[in-house]
């Protein structure tokens, strides 16, 4: 082999090896400047959990369209929080939540469960009475838990009459009569305001369905009529309302009950508070304001 062949091929060796040594060098610079790989993050583990959609105060009904379901982080998830919706839908609310607050089981109130869980939201310085709804607006299903009611009471009062004497009313509002000769003893009605501005806790009602079943369940403001199947109420009948009241006017409402006072509920403005200066009816009231003459 010539001289000039060996040198070709000791250059085109020697240019191989440079390349090779270039590709190698390229290599390294490129493993040691680029940055490491960061490890594959496992996904956290979550569960769904209840929260509100929008505010809920004290005693209001909790409604499927007021609560979602959310995916959280197990780690971050209170330990009484709620997972399923219906286990809050027609739950009463006993502390204030706002959008967005996950719903936790203390939260709630069961208000079928009457002599419980609707004393929470209770004062303890307050009673829970039942009191009759035997009224015409009880009838026609017109209260709602959260109105606002006046309870009139009409009533029987015996008093003493001298023929052809007057009625007086001495200063402690008790009528009598001027005695001076034979007494008769009369019933008078006297009707008047009992309780004023007094708010429906909660409403206990019969639903009866198409089928004849009957069951008796608690009103709430939000709440639906509740439904088993396709089934839908026929009719409702109000049994009772519920009513937060100081141990002195239970008392009072008690004793109107038993002396068989007849009751009327008036349904008041939802921001009326205030407390009405009102005259006893009797019939000396209706025939000053009606200016009758009583024929002799």
């Amino acid at each position: 082999m010539s001289r000039r062949a060996i040198g070709i091929l000791i250059a085109i060796v020697g240019i191989g090896v440079a390349l090779i040594g270039l590709f190698a060098v390229r290599q390294i610079l490129m493993t040691s400047l680029t940055p490491p790989t960061a490890p594959t993050q496992e996904a956290a583990a979550t569960e769904k959990v209840v929260v509100v959609t929008r505010d809920f105060e004290v005693g209001d009904m909790m409604s499927d369209n007021g609560v979602k379901l959310v995916d959280m982080p197990v780690e971050l998830i209170p330990r009484n929080a709620m997972g399923d919706i219906e286990g809050v839908v027609e739950r009463m609310v006993k502390a204030r939540l706002v959008t967005g607050e996950i719903v936790q089981s203390h939260h709630l109130a069961d208000p079928t469960n009457i002599s419980h869980d609707i004393g929470y939201i209770m004062s303890d310085k307050m009673v829970m009475m039942a009191f009759p709804a035997d009224d015409l607006m009880s009838s026609l299903n017109v209260l709602e838990r959260g109105d606002l009611v006046d309870i009139l009471v009409s009533i029987e009062k015996e008093v003493e009459v001298v023929e052809g004497g007057t009625d007086a009313t001495p200063g402690d509002g008790e009528p009598v009569i001027n005695v001076d000769e034979e007494q008769e003893i009369l019933s008078r009605m006297l009707t008047f305001d009992a309780m004023q501005a007094t708010d429906i806790s909660a409403v206990i009602a019969d639903i009866e369905y198409e089928e004849g079943r009957a069951a008796s369940v608690s009103l709430g403001e939000d709440s639906e009529i509740p439904a088993s199947t396709d089934q839908m109420p026929s009719s409702i009948r109000v049994r009772s309302y519920l009513l937060i009241l100081n141990p002195q006017d239970a008392l009072l409402l008690k004793h109107l009950i038993d002396i068989g006072g007849k009751f009327d509920l008036v349904l008041r403005a939802p921001t009326s508070d205030q407390l009405f200066d009102l005259q006893t009816v009797m019939s000396e009231y209706l025939i000053d304001r009606y200016q009758l003459e009583i024929p002799k």
